[in-house]
């Protein structure tokens, strides 16, 4: 079972937020998983966008408190 890495985005918008997590995916092997955290609503579908855009894969998503989401992602 590998660790899951997790990218605390709080506070940051887009694009910014896709930026972080592109560059965090491209550090980590093909199927690695990473968690995102964004408390930036619109981070959220860009988020999947880009991510399916480029072959990675959205494993969840929830809003874990209020405002706050966590995506899981996997490395494509």
């Amino acid at each position: 079972m590998m660790s899951v890495a997790t990218l605390e985005l709080r506070g940051l918008l887009c694009p910014l937020t896709w930026a972080r997590t592109k560059y965090a995916l491209s550090k980590l092997a093909p199927g690695a998983e990473l968690k995102v955290i964004v408390d930036h609503r619109p981070a959220v579908p860009d988020i999947k966008r880009n991510c399916e855009e480029l072959g990675h894969e959205v494993l969840s998503t929830s809003e874990i408190e209020e405002g706050v989401w966590e995506m899981l992602l996997r490395r494509g």
